[in-house]
């Protein structure tokens, strides 16, 4: 439902999330949480872990959410240097679906991205997120061809998803 995501100066990372079950939209059953709990705590302790089968094992056959017009929620990524003076934000608006921050973290990994701040908010059937993020020398996301090249991977990524 929603997440605050931080990166401390030293490095140390402090991330709290609220979830719900995606089929019910109630609180998460004792063995499901217990059965995050032991991933989670493998995949921080360095245990190789393929996370993408487990999620497409979960995966919910249509949109977790349906508007009563049946609209649909366009992907945005927006790209904006001027909100804070060290970090590039990067806000993406879509449909929220099972996988949806992974994909997302996998693409900011692959496109070598830094993220010090996360803020994310879902709200009946759509995601509206928002990165603070640098390169890996720590500077901010000017050059239009890394962000095509970014905007380009999160669409793609997304798209895997509904496959």
């Amino acid at each position: 439902m929603s997440a605050q995501i931080f990166t401390r100066n030293d490095g140390i990372v402090l991330d709290t999330f609220f979830v719900t079950d995606a089929r019910t939209g109630t609180m998460v059953a004792k063995e499901h949480r217990d059965m995050f709990e032991d991933i989670l705590l493998k995949v921080l302790t360095g245990e190789i872990i393929d996370l993408a089968p487990l999620i497409a094992r979960q995966k919910i056959a249509g949109a977790l959410y349906q508007s009563l017009e049946g609209e649909r929620i366009p992907l945005r990524v927006h790209f904006d240097n001027d909100t804070s003076e060290t970090r590039t934000v990067i806000d993406i608006e879509t449909e929220d679906r099972l996988g949806l921050l992974y994909a997302i973290s996998q693409v900011f990994a692959e496109q070598k991205l830094d993220l010090a701040l996360a803020k994310i908010s879902t709200e009946k059937g759509a995601a509206i997120d928002t990165f603070y993020v640098t390169d890996l020398d720590a500077q901010k996301i000017y050059s239009p061809e890394y962000q095509r090249s970014i905007h380009d991977h999160i669409r793609r990524a997304i798209a895997d998803l509904d496959r």
